[in-house]
């Protein structure tokens, strides 16, 4: 008999399934009933997707894909619906919630551009802080570029991308780890949004996840939210 337990896929569907019906808080407090949080706050289900598709913004042409998982399809770039709590400290939720997914280039590259699949859950002020981290010690450490962005998609859409750009660009070394982050900042201390998972690779994977509570990064393993890392 197969052990279908150790299929990655089986195994996230039967998460999401018990997330979605066990210890979901509706978000009605919050003026938003379309959304349910995991009872810890920490995942985020809108359980009403938006009828019509937003297509993405094509990336730039002359820029190289250097690490991501989002799909070329125009219709499900990412999972609409669910995805990582990205809050800030001031949030009905009473604490920030931040995730960041490493990464590690094959070749040296100049990163121009951050692309994610954040989304506003429509409670708080709508904003996220999208940067590009070095990495101490197996978690994320400095920034080394961010930006504080405004007029996000709402959660339960799709394919509308948070998009960080730098024309500059920032230098990373080949077999260096580094982080993408998605954050708040002072300006989005109520902020609710959520980070949207990817659509085309169900396997575990490390990422870091930081609470205010904790004021701490912590190591974690699981599906990763959608993004894209961008340069030359």
């Amino acid at each position: 008999m197969k052990n279908f337990s150790q299929k990655p896929i089986v195994r996230i569907a039967v998460v999401l399934s018990i997330l979605a019906v066990a210890g979901a808080v509706a978000l009605s407090a919050a003026g938003h009933t379309g959304i349910v949080t995991s009872q810890d706050g920490r995942m985020s289900i809108a359980t009403h997707p938006a009828a019509r598709v937003t297509p993405a913004a094509s990336p730039d042409t002359t820029l190289t894909v250097i690490a991501g998982n989002l799909s070329k399809y125009p219709n499900g770039v990412y999972f609409c619906c669910y995805g990582f709590t990205i809050s800030g400290p001031t949030s009905f939720l009473g604490t920030a919630y931040w995730i960041a997914i490493p990464f590690t280039p094959t070749s040296n590259y100049t990163v121009n551009q951050l692309r994610a699949s954040v989304a506003w859950g429509q409670s708080g002020t709508e904003g996220v802080t999208l940067s590009l981290n070095a990495d101490a010690n197996g978690l994320p450490g400095s920034v080394l570029f961010g930006r504080n962005l405004t007029s996000l998609g709402d959660f339960g859409a799709c394919c509308t991308l948070a998009i960080a750009s730098d024309s500059a660009g920032v230098p990373i070394t080949a077999g260096t780890q580094y982080w993408v982050v998605a954050s708040t900042s002072a300006s989005t201390s109520s902020t609710y949004d959520a980070w949207a998972f990817n659509s085309t690779d169900m396997r575990s994977y490390n990422y870091a996840a930081y609470n205010s509570q904790s004021g701490t990064w912590s190591a974690g393993q699981g599906l990763l939210p959608g993004y894209e890392v961008l340069g030359q």
